[in-house]
């Protein structure tokens, strides 16, 4: 997993939650319980906060 910091936000991942080695988190992300981040995926939390809640899937398509 890559997690970024941007502007001082450094994602926030629940250990309990999957991230795959491709995925990118970045900036003001916050990752609940149980959550599943797939390959390739990204998530960019550069201009505003994304909330993840627990147990959701994410995939890249």
């Amino acid at each position: 997993m890559s997690c970024y910091s941007f502007n001082g936000f450094i994602p926030v991942v629940d250990p309990s939650s999957y991230i795959h080695d491709t995925a990118s988190i970045i900036g003001d992300v916050i990752i609940g319980k149980d959550c599943y981040v797939g390959p390739g995926a990204v998530i960019r939390g550069d201009w505003g906060r994304i909330i993840i809640e627990d147990g959701c899937k994410m995939q890249e398509k």
